[in-house]
């Protein structure tokens, strides 16, 4: 009995090693697989957001978002849309959504899913569809976005065309993560928002998530027209059809959830700037660091507005009374908030006049109202504030204008006259380049790294003159010389 009780645990002795030592093989292997699998998994994906261009999703939106107009001017106005941007970008929103498409499309991850997307993106038509989707946003094509939307009136498009266009729209995610993104900022500025006072921002968005639908939708439709202007109506349909199919939809709803998780983590962050941001304005200054980095000029005078850090809240007769109408600000009387922005060249503006009057016509616009000062201190502190930010903007897309440059609009260290020559009672200066090159000028031609023209032609020097145009509309004249050496 002894030796069966002592053979019967020998037994079962083998077979727990046994089986505990086929579990851990089985661990082993399950452990060994699994990094392999991941790795290829998310190398995989990785080819999947390079090529459908997840990569940059947050910027795309966002440069969407800015062509947008009067979605809803009391819940975020035109003036703060910068500084909801800013507030946006330094709660690192666009490595919170690319964090969070990667892990919404890695819980959904489907091999054959994931190679149809990529098969399709990489396509003829797929990467046709991505370029001209970049381009339609790029600041670079602003004046053919102006041209289409004036030629669109007279010539709409084809009902086949449009029917497409609203089907990729319907089945695509520009203008859901639009919206995403809008509330967002809605929810940025609501603090600093003196429209939205005395209401509960829980309801102002739970109100918008319906209003803003179609007013989002109208303008992406355009957009997209706009974007697809070139682009047959079979190939669209090609793109609709992989929006519809399965492989779409999980493409498609894959980043939406990634896309609205990661605003509401970007959120997060964003309210501790709000509090440090409301701390700062409080506390006074005088620095206001974070105020300065964050919000544009109009919106920096009127946050300070909500407490002067210059003005005693008590002297020795008592508490100071508020008055009922505060001054205006020196600021806002002399409209220095611009003076930073460089002058334009007379030259560019005369390209600006020809090639683009609408912009040319606001610059005119702003430069007589800003020399007004009855009309500056008509206005309330909202109104000045848009205009200012609005005439910035104008005049930072003036000094963005493209026009071409000779060899000779360089740095006038990097010039010098060798020789004045007469040729068929002509006089003409020889200027040599740093890199050795020689030209011959005559008067009138343009020099020098701001569009100078040679006013006059000397045997020890030429004479240039440099004519640019500040925010106020008046003219400058700089005269520089180019010495003969």
């Amino acid at each position: 009995m002894k030796e069966f009780k002592k053979t019967y645990f020998l037994i079962l002795l083998l077979t727990c090693v046994a089986v505990n030592c086929s579990f851990s093989r089985q661990a082993m292997a399950k452990t060994g697989a699994m990094p392999a699998e991941i790795k290829i998994q998310n190398k995989t994906l990785g080819k999947l957001f390079s090529l459908s261009g997840l990569n940059n999703r947050y910027l795309d939106v966002e440069s969407a978002l800015e062509q947008h107009e009067n979605i809803d001017p009391q819940a975020l106005k035109a003036s703060q849309t910068g500084f909801a941007r800013n507030l946006m970008r330094h709660g690192d929103g666009a490595r919170h959504i690319r964090a969070n498409l990667k892990k919404a499309f890695r819980k959904r991850f489907s091999q054959e899913h994931t190679e149809a997307s990529m098969k399709w993106f990489n396509s003829r038509t797929g990467r046709k569809i991505l370029k001209a989707e970049s381009e339609s946003i790029s600041p670079k094509n602003e004046k053919e976005r102006e041209k289409f939307a004036k030629g669109i009136m007279n010539a709409p498009p084809s009902e086949s065309r449009l029917l497409v266009v609203e089907r990729i729209e319907s089945a695509g995610t520009l203008s859901p993560n639009i919206k995403s993104l809008y509330l967002a900022y809605v929810e940025a500025m609501f603090p600093f928002n003196n429209l939205l006072q005395g209401k509960r921002l829980v309801k102002v968005v739970g109100m918008l998530k319906d209003e803003v639908i179609e007013p989002i939708r109208e303008q992406v439709l355009h957009q997209k027209l706009f974007a697809y202007r070139n682009i047959s109506v079979k190939d669209l349909k090609d793109y609709a059809g992989f929006l519809e199919s399965s492989a779409g939809r999980w493409f498609v709803l894959s980043e939406l959830q990634g896309f609205t998780q990661g605003i509401k983590k970007a959120l997060v962050n964003v309210h501790k700037v709000q509090r440090e941001l409301l701390i700062e304005i409080d506390e006074g200054g005088p620095e206001f660091q974070l105020l300065r980095e964050l919000a544009p000029p109009g919106q920096r005078y009127l946050l300070v507005q909500l407490r002067d850090p210059f003005k005693p809240l008590f002297t020795d007769d008592g508490p100071v009374e508020e008055s009922k109408a505060p001054p205006l600000s020196s600021a806002r009387q002399l409209g220095n908030e611009l003076e930073s922005i460089p002058p334009i060249a007379l030259y560019v503006m005369n390209k600006i006049e020809t090639k683009r009057p609408e912009l040319f016509r606001k610059m005119k616009h702003y430069g007589r109202l800003f020399n007004s000062k009855e009309e500056l201190e008509a206005m309330s502190d909202d109104e000045y504030a848009d205009a200012v930010e609005t005439y910035r903007a104008i005049l930072e897309k003036a000094s963005e204008t493209k026009v071409p440059r000779s060899s000779l609009q360089l740095e006038y260290v990097n010039l010098r006259l060798t020789g004045v020559i007469s040729k068929n009672s002509k006089t003409l200066a020889l200027i040599e380049t740093s890199d050795s090159k020689g030209y011959a000028v005559g008067k009138g031609d343009i020099i020098g790294p701001k569009f100078g023209f040679v006013d006059e032609i000397q045997s020890e020097r030429i004479i240039v003159i440099e004519k640019s145009r500040d925010y106020l509309g008046n003219i400058l004249t700089r005269q520089r010389t180019i010495e003969f050496s």
